[in-house]
């Protein structure tokens, strides 16, 4: 096995254990609520593990930022093998905590400082791990490997769902969670050996010495772009697995379960369909196939919302699926040429940054817009706008010509 193909195992390893860890967590929190919060009433336990999911957003930007510094002053391979075994290492301890029974209110307390070590970790692993895998791939060649590689985050949450529901089925839950925790740090734990066997990356030139707020200051308008781009790619993710898993039960006569079903399959489209627009960006262009990926939403976006109400209500998350694919596919490709110089800070901070602020709240949002207004296509206003400032911050950059140094 060579050097090269060790390492980009072990950041496809990386990133798979980052994606079935976060799933993994709010898989099981409807299972070991009780068993952590023993509180007399269910809906009070399964809020409170709910409002630990928020904690590993306030940490993740700290993490970005110091996992970025490492990766652009001391090394790639440094980074991520630091990452990876912080995140072996909570991940394993996570699976190891007592319950309220054993310690009482100590145990949500560790539960949470758990999981906030866990995303400060998935920070580094975040975008660290495209970076590495692309920087080591032909420009030519990177927006299909980007697809490829982003293919490997939904695998990791199919992992996540397909194990909690097959302990689901059998009722063994409450009984085994901890093996689903253990196994996922043992995973991580065998990709950082391949990565510590492995020599350090020859693309990598050392940053010189690196003050953060000047170096975010001075790139203000690139990272702008980092964010708007990367809010709009984990918004049409959130909106189609996450927002929908509620709203579609409500305005349709879908039932939770039901939709279940269909969210396991649009997961795997996702998954399949990410290598092919990845394929496509390298035939026609990334910046292309990105600008009408969001110019398409910006202009779909309320039409589709207005299919809810209808018997071609299923069309919408499809329609979400596929255009923000379409735009993720090759998202990390594209944000290598756009960054050229401290490129692990600047990515990873931007990315970030934008999931956390713009995708992740999208849930939130557009459910507020829906109860507050009772128009159905409410929702389709907050994508609509995403995409919009999305698909401005693709017109305004400029693409970095493939001769520009790797630094």
């Amino acid at each position: 096995m060579s050097n090269s193909f060790r390492f980009k195992l072990a950041a496809v390893l990386g990133n798979i254990l980052e994606h079935y860890d976060s799933a993994l967590f709010a898989l099981l929190a409807p299972f070991i609520a009780p068993l952590f919060f023993n509180q007399t009433d269910p809906v009070t336990s399964l809020l409170l593990t709910y409002a630990i999911l928020p904690l590993g957003r306030l940490v993740r930007p700290v993490g970005s930022l110091v996992f970025g510094w490492i990766g652009d002053r001391w090394g790639r391979k440094e980074a991520l093998s630091i990452s990876l075994f912080g995140m072996a290492l909570s991940t394993v301890a996570i699976g190891c905590l007592p319950t309220a029974d054993q310690i009482g209110m100590l145990a949500p307390v560790f539960l949470s400082f758990g999981r906030m070590c866990q995303s400060f970790f998935a920070a580094g692993e975040a975008s660290g791990g495209a970076i590495f895998v692309l920087e080591q791939t032909e420009q030519k060649k990177r927006s299909l490997m980007s697809g490829f590689f982003e293919s490997s985050t939904v695998l990791g949450i199919i992992l996540a769902s397909f194990l909690v529901m097959a302990m689901s089925h059998f009722e063994t839950v409450q009984v085994y969670w901890r093996f689903l925790f253990w196994g996922g740090g043992i995973t991580a734990l065998f990709a950082l050996l391949l990565r510590l066997n492995g020599r350090n990356d020859t693309h990598f030139k050392p940053s010189e010495k690196i003050h953060l707020f000047p170096l975010l200051l001075t790139h203000r308008v690139r990272l702008l772009r980092l964010v708007l781009a990367s809010g709009f790619s984990y918004t049409t993710y959130s909106l189609a697995f996450t927002f929908m898993a509620g709203f579609f039960p409500m305005v349709t006569d879908y039932t939770a379960s039901d939709f279940m079903k269909v969210n396991t399959g649009l997961l795997f489209l996702d998954m399949l369909l990410l290598p092919f627009f990845g394929w496509l960006a390298n035939k026609i262009g990334k910046e292309k196939l990105m600008r009408f990926a969001t110019a398409a939403t910006s202009l779909l976006a309320l039409p589709l919302f207005f299919l809810m109400g209808t018997s071609a209500a299923l069309v919408v998350p499809i329609m979400i699926v596929v255009l923000g694919v379409a735009f993720s596919a090759s998202y990390s490709a594209w944000a290598l040429d756009e960054v050229t110089e401290h490129r692990y800070t600047l990515i990873s901070f931007g990315y970030t940054v934008g999931s956390q602020l713009i995708g992740a709240p999208a849930t939130f949002l557009c459910l507020f817009l829906y109860q507050s207004t009772g128009w159905i296509w409410a929702p389709g206003l907050y994508l609509a706008i995403v995409s919009t400032a999305a698909f401005f911050a693709l017109a305004s950059s400029k693409k970095v010509l493939s001769n520009s140094p790797t630094i």
